[in-house]
């Protein structure tokens, strides 16, 4: 196994760490706000604030690290990872819980960022498109494992004991690094890189793109950020049924992400409007689909299935339009990239949460479709560029 790989499964392993706990709140929404004394839809702030705090903070913060070694960077980041699940495990108030998420939403940022340039600098020429899928593979192999794994573990013992367990993960995922990625990894600038910011957004290719990944992104946690109670409610399934419903999500996350990462080396635009258009079908068939006995298995399976089929994709695309258009902002084109994933989820679920109150569950598929085709008509101005 080459040196490559070697690195890339050790990236891969933190980013398992990474995004079971970004997603794992997800299966114990009604868990925490009942001891927290809060609202389902108060708790999913979780979700929501996670994504927010790393939409506005991960681009600040890597403009900062530029001149810091990546295995110490990483090692860094990994660390803190793991000090701030454990405090979110023995936070005493909702409120600290926020704080305590929303800095670990940046680390995370940060770390998704700079992991994912360095990553695609070490790839073979032919592979360059597919290295971000390593790490959106840490986080969907996350979706199979470790999300159904962490809503057992709540139901069982508490949600608590889930993001200690996070954080020890996050220690497994730091000891990898130091192990694999070797000390000369050199910084990737010698300056700060705040003003590259402005400079990356400027450019219509670069930020047409982050708009199209919001909305492509935000399209699929309509639905995906409130699915337990969809399942409970509209679906009519048992605790215990809806853990294993997200583990048949996660597995086919992983082959979505898998068929994402060969589709990225491609680096076409056609190809990520194809998985926007059939992520909006996907979401339209749902209202046939998740209320039937029997069929709402095969609407998971294909909700997962395209959930995360382009983010390989536009994470590559940012980060070879911004090699060639402005080179010294890689790092920080990367993190606006992962930034606009997130104002996706933010956005996604608060309207999701939206509907939920205004209108009802079962119209969650077809407010998501709608948005996917939004994805597709910023695809179609982006082709004038």
């Amino acid at each position: 196994m080459t040196k490559y790989y070697k690195i890339a499964i050790a990236l891969a392993v933190s980013t398992f760490a990474i995004g079971t706990t970004e997603f794992v709140p997800v299966g114990m929404l009604t868990d925490i706000a009942k001891d927290m004394h809060v609202s389902t839809g108060m708790i999913g702030l979780l979700v929501t604030g996670y994504a927010v705090a790393q939409a506005v903070g991960a681009p600040i913060a890597t403009s900062f690290v530029g001149r810091v070694a990546r295995r110490r960077l990483f090692t860094w980041l990994m660390f803190t990872f793991a000090v701030l699940n454990v405090a979110s495990a023995i936070a005493p108030s909702y409120g600290l819980l926020l704080v305590t998420r929303a800095l670990t939403a940046v680390v995370h940022g940060v770390f998704f960022a700079t992991a994912s340039v360095y990553l695609t600098n070490m790839a073979p020429l032919d592979k360059k498109g597919e290295a971000a899928s390593w790490l959106f593979g840490g986080l969907t192999v996350a979706t199979v494992f470790g999300v159904p794994f962490g809503t057992y573990l709540g139901d069982v013992v508490g949600w608590r004991a889930t993001f200690a367990v996070v954080g020890i993960m996050g220690l497994i995922g730091w000891l990898g690094v130091l192990i694999q990625v070797p000390k000369s990894a050199a910084p990737t600038v010698t300056d700060n890189q705040l003003l590259g910011i402005l400079t990356v957004i400027r450019q219509p290719r670069i930020s047409l793109t982050l708009l199209m990944a919001t909305l492509g992104f935000g399209a699929t946690f309509v639905l995906y950020t409130y699915i337990r109670p969809y399942l409970q409610q509209v679906t009519g399934i048992s605790t215990t049924s809806v853990v294993w419903v997200l583990v048949l999500y996660g597995v086919f996350v992983t082959i979505g992400n898998v068929i994402g990462g060969r589709l990225a080396n491609r680096q076409s635009l056609h190809i990520l409007m194809g998985v926007f258009l059939a992520q909006a079908v996907v979401q339209s068939v749902q209202l046939a689909l998740l209320p039937k006995a029997g069929w709402y298995l095969l609407g998971v399976a294909l909700l997962g299935l395209v959930a995360f089929m382009g983010n390989a994709s536009l994470q590559s695309r940012i980060i070879i339009t911004t090699t060639e258009l402005a080179p010294a902002h890689t790092d920080v084109a990367s993190a606006l990239n992962v930034s606009a994933l997130n104002f996706g989820i933010a956005g996604g679920s608060f309207v999701g949460n939206m509907v939920m109150v205004h209108a009802a569950l079962q119209t969650l598929p077809i407010v998501g479709a709608l948005i996917g085709i939004l994805a597709i008509g910023v695809a179609q101005l982006l082709k004038r560029y």
